[in-house]
């Protein structure tokens, strides 16, 4: 159902597929004549109806929609931007930094996943464990999805009737990842950046390039500046208090670091071996690396390499190879 948060703004719950997320929360905004639609939902038949019917409890239609300003291309925020810019003909507006995305989850080749395969490989994965890559990024994207008309690089103002968008780029979720901020109202839509009870996974890739953990941290710090009543992020619920917020993931992200740099003891270790004895999952209780699904014990060892990463940065940690596997030991 479309639920009223502002007057002008409406926030439409569209269902993820087999997902305990449940939903992504795709937001409509009020124009002059048109409407701005923030991220999309799921690529699905279920999300699609379910976004066409919320639109018209608001009273329009897809044709209505003159523009879609995408927070990040992920499968659940980006999966309908095609379809709806097949029905309504809407401009796409999308970080430069999220092409890189868009080539390496929808247009997927054997030549990417056996990139994919060496990374997990290098890092300590299983051989048994590496059938999981295959699973969720193979039966996705085989062409490439709609492509944006506006490329943005953060500080653009976007306009869509009374309501005036600030673009803020926040990078380590994704790498184009941004946030929308309308100052007049003190309102943040936040994506996956800031959300109220979980933390996004922030991942190393293969051959990476940057710090995805560092700038992640380093976003987290620009939105907390900002002077925000109401963040309305990609999935659960909408809150107010956004710097209490950022202070807690934070910390989340300290404590991991800790638990790291405990887990290593002065010994060399892969990211695999150490993300075994990383306590997963803590808002819900924590789960231990063994008890998680295939696909989700690969994140963990993408998100214990981004911590490691940091950790490289802050000269906390180095690695070494050994007979072409790396591995970490602290300082």
């Amino acid at each position: 159902m479309a639920t009223q948060i502002l007057n002008g703004i409406y926030q439409l719950k569209v269902p993820i597929p087999n997902s305990p997320l449940e939903n992504t929360n795709v937001y409509l905004l009020q124009g002059d004549k048109n409407y701005t639609l923030i991220d999309t939902g799921w690529d699905s038949k279920t999300a699609f109806n379910s976004l066409n019917r919320q639109l018209a409890e608001v009273g329009i239609g897809f044709r209505d929609i003159a523009q879609i300003i995408v927070t990040h291309a992920h499968f659940d925020h980006y999966g309908l931007t095609e379809k709806i810019k097949q029905v309504s003909d809407a401009k796409i507006l999308m970080h430069n930094a999220e092409k890189t995305v868009l080539r390496s989850r929808y247009a997927v080749d054997k030549k990417f996943l056996d990139e994919v395969v060496i990374w997990f490989r290098r890092n300590g994965v299983p051989e048994r464990m590496l059938t999981a890559v295959h699973g969720p990024i193979s039966g996705f994207g085989k062409t490439l999805p709609a492509q944006p008309d506006v490329l943005l690089n953060g500080d653009e103002t976007i306009s869509s009737g009374d309501f005036n968008l600030k673009v803020i780029w926040t990078p380590g979720h994704s790498p184009g990842h941004i946030c929308l901020y309308e100052p007049e109202r003190k309102v943040l839509f936040s994506g996956d950046h800031v959300l109220p009870s979980i933390t996004p996974n922030v991942s190393l890739p293969p051959n990476p390039t940057g710090n995805p953990l560092g700038d992640y941290i380093k976003s987290l710090l620009t939105v907390q500046k900002l002077a925000v009543e109401l963040v309305l992020p990609g999935h659960e619920n909408t809150f107010n208090n956004l710097s209490k917020r950022v202070d807690e993931i934070i910390y989340h992200h300290e404590k991991r670091s800790v638990e790291i740099l405990k887990a290593m003891k002065h010994q060399e270790m892969t990211a695999y071996q150490i993300a075994n004895l990383v306590t997963w999952m803590p808002e819900q209780g924590g789960v231990k690396h063994d008890d998680l699904s295939p696909i989700a014990k690969l994140a963990a060892v993408g998100e214990t390499l981004a911590h490691l990463k940091d950790m490289s940065a802050e000269n906390k940690v180095a690695s070494v190879d050994h007979d072409d596997i790396v591995n970490y030991r602290d300082i």
